[in-house]
């Protein structure tokens, strides 16, 4: 798979401003539903993929991407932007499905341990 960068996994800047005006029971609601609905994107993704309907399997990383990036979730979202505008192998969309699939549980936890310490 191609090399992305990922220097950051999660835009704390942006989860501040979102705590500002939402605060942790709003952020709470929106990873609650973050997770609610990912497994049904990630398995819209891999059926795009196993059909290898690319115009499909780039619109539904594009979905996901916004998912990521609306909560701050930067690697999520640049993966997923990878996916939705780069030149890849179909090859390439397994491994990098499996690598997201990996870091969503501990770019979770990363926000969830951040917002576990601002309602301190």
């Amino acid at each position: 798979m191609t090399t992305i960068s990922y220097s950051e996994s999660i835009d704390f800047t942006l989860l501040e401003q979102y705590f500002e005006l939402l605060g942790s029971e709003g952020i709470r609601e929106s990873l609650t539903t973050l997770q609610q609905l990912m497994p049904e994107y990630i398995s819209e993704l891999e059926d795009k993929a196993a059909q290898q309907d690319e115009t499909g399997f780039r619109r539904q990383a594009h979905k996901i991407k916004g998912g990521c990036r609306s909560l701050g979730f930067a690697r999520l979202g640049k993966l997923m932007e990878f996916l939705e505008r780069d030149q890849w192998r179909w090859d390439d969309t397994l491994e990098a499905i499996a690598q997201w699939q990996l870091w969503l549980p501990e770019d979770l936890q990363s926000v969830q341990n951040w917002l576990y310490t601002k309602e301190k």
